[in-house]
Parts: structure tokens; C-alpha cells; sequence
């Protein structure tokens, strides 16, 4: 029997994802995981308050739907509905 670095894959146990066809992954899973490498076996996600953070920034696009963003937009336009309402009153428009 040659050895070899890597460890022997447990023979009772497969990867429980699925594939794109619906059918159980043939692969064995990573070590004390439940999934193998094609399947996320070797990722977590961000655990940390400051990993789930860094997540968010990095699939930040634009500040355009933010609330921040849609709040001063709305008081922008109530100031500007008030402006005109007044001048309309005033005889200027």
C-alpha cells in the first residue's frame, strides 16, 4: 500500500448536496464537514461581526436605494413642494 500525504476519504459517507440534475453528489465530503470542495465543504461565510461587514461592503454597488439616500431625496422633495406652494401663494408663479 503506498501512502500519501493526503487523508484516505471516509467510504460511508458522501457529499449530501445535490446536483444541477437533482441527483446526490458522488464526491466524499472535507474532513468533519458534511460537503465536499465543489459543494462549499471548504467555506463557512463570514462568522464575525467584522466578516459580515466586510461582506456587505465588498457587494455594495450603490448608495442610491439606501435609506439614507431615499430620506434626504424625500425631504429634498417636501422642501421643494413647500417652496413652490408658497410661491404660488405669493402670486410668482
Amino acid at each position: 500500500m503506498i501512502k500519501t500525504n493526503e487523508t484516505e476519504p471516509n467510504d460511508t459517507k458522501l457529499c449530501r448536496a445535490k446536483t444541477r440534475s437533482g441527483a446526490p453528489c458522488q464526491k466524499h465530503p472535507i474532513a468533519g464537514r458534511t460537503r465536499c470542495r465543489l459543494h462549499g465543504g471548504l467555506s463557512t461565510g463570514p462568522i464575525t461581526p467584522e466578516g459580515k461587514a466586510a461582506c456587505v461592503a465588498a457587494h455594495w454597488k450603490h448608495g442610491r436605494r439606501s435609506k439614507a439616500y431615499v430620506e434626504a431625496r424625500k425631504q429634498i422633495w417636501l422642501e421643494l413642494r413647500r417652496v413652490e406652494t408658497e410661491m404660488r401663494n405669493q402670486g410668482l408663479i
